[in-house]
């Protein structure tokens, strides 16, 4: 203990700090009203009681904690508790409250506990809550059920809570996804227990599950994943370690929470059972208790798509399973073979090395440790995906290695062998082979009887062994299918494996695809470079060419002219003296030094003529070589690309239960129907996909689809349909989402598009159809009444546009009225690597994608049109909006000129043409993406590439290009006469329409908590943005002004504190009031968040007038709210 304080002065601050915390808690029991508080009201209640426990714990005080954690309990389970008892259980807090008082006052005078006191507080508090909050032991039994715990009193409201439709319509589909990361990550884990990374996924996600559930009103999940998230969190801490335990217990709350989702009332005896001793089993574990029954022997059921969890293999039907042709080659979904296959092969590999080195060293604890955790894994992905006859195999492997890693059984010689002999049966059972049934059957039978002797520690003898492996053949096989056989076979007589299919990276895919992308690059340098050398090959050529004429001319005048006579005797004597005075002075040439530099220039101009040939077949030679390189380049390219290309039917498989989820909730009969599955695209494009889809769907059930009475009565089938259809188109793929509904209500739309000012009445009623539907697009458009309201569509609309945009492509609606409507998104195949066109924009480069670009043309005198300033390009029947880019991209002020060639591009408007000064021509580039910079938060580029001179280009991202022009234009084409508003009444006016629709941000990266709490605020007036993570929210926020801005704590990207942290270091958001809105109700959290500029801190789940309040406290009441 510290000198600076004494054992005195340090009780004082005990007693303090409880005498404080039991005051607020004596407020929340006895309300000023005088009624009796809520479990909802009590629930944050529970971190006052734990703060005082654990106080009371650390100074010695065994009575007050116990009594403080029986406050806790009660607190925070006090949705568990019937309706009938609920008044009894907050009489019974309020006399804990008192009694800790009295406790509290007597200790502070120097006195110690009143055990009779604390005795009778107990008793009385006693029996409102399951076994697990009242200190009693749950426990998993052996048969892998929850042990008993006594839940009759958790009322069917809670277990099953009236949820309203539209809700479930989102929150369902939402918790699935939720859980199936869960069950994902909980596999990850044990394999690869130090994964830092896997462990705060898991923890984030049964957070996030947790808030969802409470602030929807599903209660029970929201109890159940608390326990979960603390699990979790002091696994982060280092506090908890990673058990099987622990993965037991997570396995079986994921398995309950499905059971909860179906909100079947036949459940509920089951959830009454399971729900409060799984919260318990967790609770222990995070506290650090014993746990009863041996988990190990449980088997872990990861369930992805079972509403609960598959019960264990029970001893008899083991000891003689009934060995039918379902049980040994079930009809499995290929979809899900397509991944367990490659799985399976890879951890019966493992445990065919792992058993090979084992043999060699049967002490090794660390291979027994791996041993087991490999059998225990294939053993719960087998009972995942249906097999249960390789489950309940591998099961007694898993056994018998559990086993001997706890010092109860020891490896044998020949044991190893016997394990080995049960992997070849799984390979066996793998092929599913249903021409070799009864071979299967005995081998199986064979092995499940070798691996029964392991338990007690026997070894089968040598003519069983060779009985297992002899592979009889039914009687009426024919001898082709003993060809068949033979062929199978190796060298060796051991069955050939030819694998197939192998698992790699995605990461890895990514990488090579990078590389690939730099090499297009390097190629194109490369052709850049051949093309220079082949314009210096001509300039070269071209020079020659003068040389020669030139030397020709020399040689003309100067090869063949001759010296002049001697003039004197010196010289005639020096002639004569050479022999030769018989011949005359034409019987020989005579050359000087010039003469011969004439020739010499000739010959040297030959020689370059020659080289210079020969240099340009070396060019036309190199340029075939790179044609052939670029196709290489190209075909490795698109190999990889295609390795990374995953069926478009995987997330369509996946609507199927939403639609039928969402039909349910609103009373609809609606079925789906697919095409194009087998449709491949890039695994980056389905990710992104998947929620514009989800939108699109969804809207087209609640929306689009009538009631059964409404579609008979228009003599349509009951039955309405959904149509999702995927095709390729060239380098795109196209996505139609259709539907036999009502189609739009084009008079909503037109009136919606005035009252919202995005154009005139006079505008909208001479506009096309095609036209007025592009506007439910617009960012906050709807035709319904109010949010939520089934009469409507368009909710949203503008996230989807944003997110296909994003991704280079485009979105097309079309509708009849009573027949239906269409979607229609065109995307590329790959987001990595695109061909674009490349422009030249006064000194600088750009990059159009070419899906993007719908035709290039050169304007001409009768085609160009100005009117004032807007420039109309008349192509055949169409008039099309022109505009310079250069004026676009805020370069400079620009024209269009008629020398400018046009590129017409598609957008969500219609084709509209950019005037350019150049183009450059096709080019296969590698969109990299901008990341976090700032100055491109706002921008309408959607990444950039290297051109083959090294030069950064950016790639221009057409959608938000005109949706930046159209935002800076509205305002002005709804509303023409404040041009003429004077600067006063003009801030009065926006200020007026600012205190009536108060635009709040909401950042939240669970869908549940965005829709729910943004529904809380619309339907207040309130206009409201929402953010899926940190960093979409900071920049929203950077992009527009808010009155108001709420964030959650743990998000992805950036947590709430660093979201805060960066609003407050801006100028525009320094003064803007953030409130933070979570589960941690803690104060540390809330003080951490108020000391680097939170403004307020709300726990959830958050009641709607508490929400307001906050909101009128910061921004003021609406006046003329939307309704």
């Amino acid at each position: 203990m510290s000198a600076e304080f004494d054992p005195d002065s340090l009780l004082a601050i005990f007693v303090a700090e409880a005498v404080d915390g039991m005051a607020e808690l004596k407020r929340a029991v006895h309300p000023a009203d005088g009624a009796v508080p809520s479990p909802q009201q009590l629930h944050e209640q529970f971190i006052v009681a734990h703060r005082i426990r654990g106080a009371a714990a650390l100074y010695g005080f065994a009575g007050i904690a116990q009594l403080s954690e029986r406050l806790e309990s009660l607190c925070e389970q006090g949705h568990m508790i019937s309706e009938a008892d609920w008044p009894r259980a907050v009489g019974a807090m309020r006399e804990i409250v008192q009694g800790v008082q009295l406790q509290l006052d007597v200790i502070g005078q120097g006195g110690g506990e009143d055990q009779v006191t604390i005795d009778r507080c107990l008793a009385v508090s006693n029996g409102f809550l399951p076994a697990e909050s009242t200190g009693q032991t749950a426990a998993i039994n052996d048969n892998g059920t929850l042990g008993a715990v006594d839940g009759a009193q958790l009322s069917p409201d809670y277990l099953v809570p009236n949820v309203d439709a539209d809700v479930l319509s989102y929150f369902v589909p939402e918790a699935l996804e939720y859980l199936d990361t869960i069950d994902s990550l909980i596999r990850s884990l044990q394999a690869h227990p130090n994964d830092d990374d896997a462990i705060h996924r898991l923890f984030r996600t049964a957070h996030t599950l947790k808030g969802s559930g409470y602030t929807v009103g599903f209660t029970v999940i929201g109890d159940i994943a608390y326990p979960m998230e603390d699990c979790m969190g002091k696994v982060r801490e280092r506090r908890v370690e990673l058990s099987d335990a622990l993965f037991e217990g997570l396995t079986r709350a994921v398995g309950i929470i499905r059971l909860a989702l179906r909100r079947d009332s036949s459940s509920v005896p089951q959830l009454q059972h399971d729900v409060p001793a799984v919260i318990g089993f967790l609770k222990q574990i995070r506290d650090g208790g014993a746990i009863v029954a041996a988990v190990s022997s449980t088997p872990v059921v990861h369930t992805e798509s079972q509403p609960s969890v598959a019960p264990a293999v029970n001893d008899d039907v083991a000891a003689s399973p009934v060995l039918s042709a379902e049980y040994l080659i079930p009809q499995l979904d290929p979809e899900v073979l397509s991944y367990f296959a490659p799985e399976a092969q890879e951890y019966l590999e493992t445990l065919e090395a792992n058993l090979l080195r084992l043999d060699k060293n049967i002490h090794d604890n660390e291979l027994i440790n791996q041993l087991f955790r490999t059998a225990h894994t294939l053993k719960g992905s087998a009972y995942t995906v249906g097999f249960q006859a390789i489950g309940d195999l591998v099961h007694h492997i898993e056994d018998f290695m559990g086993a001997v890693r706890d010092g109860h059984l020891a490896v044998q010689p020949g044991q190893t062998d016997l394990l080995l002999r049960s992997v070849d049966v799984v390979r066996v059972l793998m092929r599913r082979d249903s021409a070799a049934l009864v071979t299967t059957q005995q081998r199986f039978a064979a092995a499940l009887a070798d691996l029964k002797l392991l338990h007690g520690g026997g070894v089968s003898s040598v003519d069983a062994v060779g009985a297992a492996e002899v592979p009889l053949l039914p009687p009426q096989s024919t001898a082709g299918s003993t060809d068949e056989a033979a062929q199978s076979k190796s060298a060796d007589g051991r069955p050939t494996e030819e694998r197939e299919v192998i698992r790699v990276s995605r990461e890895r895919l990514e990488r090579l695809l990078n590389l690939v992308g730099e090499l297009v690059i390097g190629r194109g340098r490369l052709e850049q470079r051949l093309r220079v050398l082949e314009q210096l090959s001509q300039q070269v050529l071209a020079c020659k060419s003068r040389l020669v004429d030139a030397v020709q001319s020399f040689e003309e005048k100067h090869t063949f002219t001759f010296p002049s006579a001697p003039v004197t005797s010196t010289e005639a004597a020096t002639v004569g003296a050479s022999g030769l005075r018989d011949f005359g002075s034409l019987e020989f040439d005579k050359y000087d030094d010039f003469n011969i530099l004439a020739r010499r220039i000739s010959e040297v101009t030959a020689d370059i003529t020659e080289s210079m040939s020969q240099l340009s077949g070396s060019i036309r030679r190199s340029h075939d070589d790179m044609s052939h390189l670029q196709q290489l380049t190209l075909g490795m390219r698109d190999e990889i690309a295609r390795a990374r290309m995953v069926p478009i039917g995987t997330p369509f498989t996946r609507f199927r239960r939403a639609i039928r989820e969402i039909a349910r909730a609103s009373g609809k009969e609606v079925s789906l129907v697919t095409s194009g599955e087998h449709t491949e695209v890039d695994t980056g494009v389905v990710e992104r996909l998947v929620d514009p889809l989800v939108h699109l769907v969804r809207n087209a059930v609640y929306h689009g689809i009538e009631p059964a009475g409404a579609r008979v009565a228009k003599g349509k089938p009951a039955v309405g349909t959904v149509y999702l259809h995927a095709a390729h188109r060239g380098n795109s793929i196209i996505i139609e989402v259709e539907d036999d509904g009502a189609g739009l209500d084009l008079k909503r739309i037109r009136t919606k598009v005035v009252n919202l000012g995005l154009a005139r009445p006079e505008q909208i009623q001479t506009m096309p159809d095609a036209e007025v539907l592009k506007y439910i697009f617009a960012p906050g458009f709807s035709t319904a009444e109010k949010v939520g309201d089934q009469a409507g569509r368009g909710v949203g609309l503008d996230v989807v546009k944003r997110v296909i945009e994003g991704m280079n492509g485009h979105i097309d609606v079309e509708s009849l009225p009573g027949v239906g409507t269409k979607f229609t998104l065109d995307l590329p195949l790959t987001l990595l690597i695109a061909t674009a066109l490349m422009v030249r924009v006064g000194s600088e480069r750009y990059a159009i994608p070419l899906p993007n670009v719908r035709e290039v043309t050169m304007p001409t005198v009768s085609s160009l049109q100005h009117m004032g300033e807007r420039a109309i390009l008349q192509m055949g029947e169409e008039a099309i909006d022109l505009y310079s880019l250069r004026h676009l991209l805020r370069r400079e002020s620009g024209t269009v000129d008629i020398s400018m060639p046009v590129v017409v591009v598609r957008t969500v408007s219609g084709p509209i043409g950019l005037a350019v000064d150049e183009l450059l021509g096709r080019q296969e580039i590698v969109i990299k993406s901008l990341g976090t910079l700032r100055s491109m938060e706002r921008s309408c580029f959607g990444g950039a590439t290297i051109d083959p001179e090294g030069h950064v280009v950016l790639v221009v991202d057409t959608g938000r290009l005109f949706a930046r022009e159209s935002r800076e234009s509205t305002a002005m084409l709804a509303a023409p006469d404040t041009a003429v508003m004077s600067h006063q009444d003009s801030d009065h006016g926006m200020d007026a329409q600012g205190a009536a629709r108060a635009s709040i941000l909401l950042i939240d990266d669970s869908l549940s908590i965005r829709k729910f709490v943004g529904r809380m605020l619309e339907n207040a007036g309130y206009q409201v943005d929402t953010a899926v993570d940190g960093e979409d929210g900071l920049r929203k926020a950077s992009a527009q002004t808010y009155k108001l801005i709420f964030t959650d704590l743990e998000m992805p990207k950036l947590n709430g504190l660093e979201v805060i942290q960066a609003l407050r270091s801006r100028p525009q958001t320094q003064q803007t009031p953030v409130v933070v809105m979570t589960t941690r109700a803690g104060d540390k959290h809330r003080q951490m968040a108020l000391s680097i500029g939170a403004s307020s801190y709300i726990a959830k789940p958050v009641e709607e007038r508490a929400l307001l309040q906050e909101v009128e406290r910061w921004v003021g009441q609406v006046s003329g709210a939307r309704k």
